[in-house]
């Protein structure tokens, strides 16, 4: 969406500025406004639109799915690499990780479990017939379409061997993983504490954005995927802990 790139980038921007660079009427830009304001993005001050850039409101999965598309794609194509016919992979509910399915689709006698409906129906319909794909059980979040299960126990994880969590965050920085919902930080925490081992999929518009939700600290997950190289004191981290840090852009 246009309107949020120019937000992001601006950070603070005024209504009748925003109308002109939109090409959008004042009446339509307004309704679009009202949207984003609701879901945590922005919000209205005396004529001008203000990035919100410390929240607690989960984006949207229309939102979320256009923006850094080539980077997200970039990451899931690395990703694939790590994944071989026979396992039994979760799949989180972020747009990046979404990305992930083109690239298995046809990869034999994977089991995939996942809280993405999105993921789930894609799948299904485009998956080999080897591939099996479970649901995780629990309230339908309509803004992410996610599957998330805080309230008890989400008996389905309980009966896999999960080789490999895929998962995104909302931010990082030098200690910890955030995510901006704390339901979706508990639903990813259960999976990974399960998880023989986790690959996080974050570009560089992540590093340094934190939440009120530290979902984990940065050296639980042993390999990053990026399309930046590590930055101080992000940098630092991850060689004093020997995390493997992949950046889809100094590959050859």
């Amino acid at each position: 969406m246009q309107i949020t790139e120019i937000v992001q980038k601006r950070r603070r921007v005024s209504t009748t500025d925003l109308a002109n660079e939109t090409f959008c009427s004042i009446s339509t830009l307004r309704r679009d406004l009202i949207y984003l304001e609701k879901q945590g993005l922005i919000r209205r001050e005396r004529g001008e639109v203000i990035l919100n850039t410390f929240n607690t409101a989960e984006q949207n999965i229309w939102l979320r799915e256009k923006q850094h598309l080539d980077e997200k794609k970039s990451l899931a194509k690395i990703a694939r690499d790590f994944i071989g016919p026979g396992m039994c992979i979760y799949l989180d509910s972020s747009s990046t990780v979404f990305q992930l399915c083109k690239y298995i689709k046809n990869i034999d006698n994977l089991i995939v479990v996942t809280n993405s409906l999105n993921v789930a129906n894609t799948l299904a319909a485009n998956g080999n017939d080897t591939i099996r794909t479970f649901i995780t059980s629990g309230e339908i979040q309509h803004n992410s379409c996610s599957v998330l299960n805080s309230e008890f126990e989400n008996p389905i994880i309980n009966y896999f061997n999960i080789d490999l969590a895929f998962c995104s965050a909302s931010g990082i920085d030098q200690t910890s993983v955030y995510e901006s919902n704390m339901n979706q930080a508990f639903s990813k925490k259960s999976i990974i504490d399960k998880s023989k081992e986790t690959i996080l999929l974050v570009d560089k518009s992540k590093f340094f954005k934190t939440s009120f939700f530290k979902m984990n600290t940065l050296t639980k997950y042993k390999v990053i995927i990026s399309d930046a190289l590590p930055v101080d004191p992000i940098s630092q981290t991850v060689k004093e802990n020997d995390i493997e840090w992949i950046s889809s852009n100094y590959l050859h």
